[in-house]
């Protein structure tokens, strides 16, 4: 398999011994190491709310909206389309719907923008977020290539 962008640069994975299986399962890393020198950006919470402040009927599109605002921020900092192929670092907050977590529907979504990159990812279930209807809010960090 080819390397990853982040790979590219420098930027180190690491998975712990018998920690492999479940790493490679959800698309993610156990730790991971950034070169000296390393120009990182933060993106705060972005939220699956589309531009007229609607909130998508399907968890599916929320999810997916919430992705793609994260990627609109990365953007903003300087990173073009591929954007999500430079993020090492993923923090998820998720409310329960219907009384079952959403994993199964973040997880393949967050592969889809993610491509080869594997992050170090925190998944957090909790009660609620800021906008009692949402299901989704991401944080991020990414390192900005020299």
């Amino acid at each position: 398999m080819s390397a990853s962008k982040l790979e590219a640069l420098g930027v180190k994975f690491a998975n712990w011994p018998g920690g492999e299986a479940a790493a490679e399962s959800f698309g993610i890393s156990h730790a991971v190491i950034l070169p000296p020198n390393a120009r990182t950006v933060v993106v705060g919470g972005q939220l699956g709310i589309r531009d007229d402040g609607s909130v998508p009927a399907s968890l599916e599109d929320e999810v997916t909206e919430a992705f793609e605002h994260v990627k609109r921020s990365l953007k903003a900092a300087g990173l073009g389309d591929d954007a999500w192929e430079y993020v090492y670092e993923v923090q998820t907050f998720e409310v329960a719907k219907d009384g079952k977590g959403i994993a199964e529907t973040v997880i393949p979504i967050a592969k889809r923008f993610l491509r080869k990159t594997k992050p170090a990812w925190t998944g957090v279930e909790v009660k609620a977020l800021v906008f009692p209807t949402l299901h989704i809010e991401i944080t991020v960090k990414a390192l900005l290539p020299n």
